[in-house]
């Protein structure tokens, strides 16, 4: 992000830091508004199998005694059965603050997909219509996953209704699966969210780089170090984000708390880059163009991939070849997995799902993610300093090339 903000911000830093500061930077996702809302989208839909499903966005839920309130209302006497409405899309937290964070975008977007897809999606459905239309899946949808607290707690919510509970012990036949989608997200947080007693499936669009996911050990160690350093605040939160996460991502519409202090929050000697997690100053830098071969070569240099960094082929192909170029190289050190594959190629795993399937297909890589011999042969032939397109031989109509070799046929005597 090459901003006045930015390097304003930057030059805070003292001068020895301050490459280790972009670095850091250079790593972070940023996510316009339309991206955000059309990937989430299409990720819902894909994820519908075709079923009924109902849509909720999450939102922090008001508690008592430590406990969430129910998400849906119960007869008080049993058998003990949910009725009535759903829970409101939107409601603030406390009667007093009218503030309205991303579950309005996603609350939003959810509307949008309900009005286009009426027979389809339902818009925070209660028991009432579950039962009706029988509804086969609870989606709840967010745009972050950070340290995975609310997410579980809304589960938690909808877990203390009885019925709920029935619904999904028989969701093999004809009950209800509760699942997370979410924009992105940290691996910590997916874990303790896949951990809770109804195992939902998350899904996300991107998985969300982090210090601890995207550097090596040595720079993860001085990047901690300098997140405390230059802390605006010590009042007991983790200088590297709530939880500790050292999410490394920005949205349109805000960061969340998971990212480094350094980022949002303000003191006397210190201005933010995100001031109280607004990004409206940076916003407009914010870009969903593909990456430019410039970029790319920057990321494969981070990788250990200089001599790929340097062929001309990446000036010449397509995008679609150039995520394949890039997934290749990924693929050629471990861990292969497909979420460590979109976090060092800042693909979405969609795109990263595309390009393990041509590569298969092209018999460049095998069912687990590793390179075959006609793989390593073709990122080598990348690796050239030089590729002469203009030396390849003009092919005209009347020029022969055999099609097939046929053995030696032996002469009679």
């Amino acid at each position: 992000m090459k901003s006045d903000a930015t390097q304003a911000w930057i030059g805070q830093f003292d001068p020895q830091d301050q490459a280790l500061v972009v670095e850091m930077l250079q790593k972070m996702l940023v996510v316009t508004r339309d991206g955000f809302v059309e990937r989430l989208l299409r990720l819902i839909t894909s994820k519908s199998g075709g079923q009924p499903v109902g849509l909720y966005a999450e939102r922090e839920l008001r508690s008592h005694d430590g406990k969430p309130n129910r998400l849906f209302k119960q007869s008080d006497r049993r058998p003990l059965r949910a009725v009535g409405a759903g829970p409101r899309p939107i409601d603030p937290y406390r009667a007093y603050d009218a503030d309205v964070g991303s579950e309005g975008i996603v609350a939003q977007a959810i509307s949008e997909l309900c009005r286009r897809h009426s027979s389809r999606f339902f818009n925070h459905p209660g028991p009432d219509q579950i039962r009706k239309y029988q509804i086969r899946k609870f989606v709840l949808v967010t745009d972050f996953i950070g340290s995975g607290d609310r997410v579980r707690k809304y589960l938690d919510a909808a877990w203390r209704v009885a019925s709920v509970r029935s619904w999904w012990s028989a969701r093999a036949t004809a009950g209800l699966s509760l699942e997370v989608i979410a924009y992105s997200g940290t691996v910590s947080g997916r874990t303790y969210v896949e951990s809770h007693r109804a195992r939902p499936e998350v899904s996300l669009v991107t998985p969300c780089p982090t210090i601890n996911e995207s550097f090596s050990r040595d720079k993860r160690y001085a990047l901690h170090t300098l997140c405390a350093k230059y802390s605006p605040t010590s009042r007991g939160i983790p200088a590297t984000g709530y939880g500790w996460g050292g999410a490394l991502i920005a949205f349109s519409h805000g960061v969340p708390n998971n990212v480094p202090l350094i980022f949002f929050k303000k003191s006397p000697s210190w201005i933010p880059l995100f001031p109280e997690r607004v990004t409206a100053e940076a916003r407009e830098l914010f870009s969903d163009e593909p990456e430019s071969a410039a970029q790319l070569r920057s990321r494969l240099i981070a990788m250990r991939q200089e001599r790929l960094a340097r062929s001309i082929v990446l000036d010449a192909v397509d995008p679609k070849i150039r995520n394949l170029v890039v997934v290749l190289a990924t693929l050629s050190r471990p861990p292969r997995t497909r979420e460590n594959v979109a976090l060092q190629s800042g693909l979405t795993l969609s795109e990263v799902d595309t390009a393990l399937s041509d590569a298969i297909g092209y018999g460049w890589i095998d069912g687990k993610n590793r390179l075959t011999d006609r793989g390593h042969a073709e990122l080598q032939h990348l690796r050239m300093d030089e590729v002469n397109l203009s030396a390849l031989p003009h092919e005209t109509d009347d020029d022969y090339c055999p099609r097939q070799l046929r053995a030696p046929v032996s002469l009679s005597r």
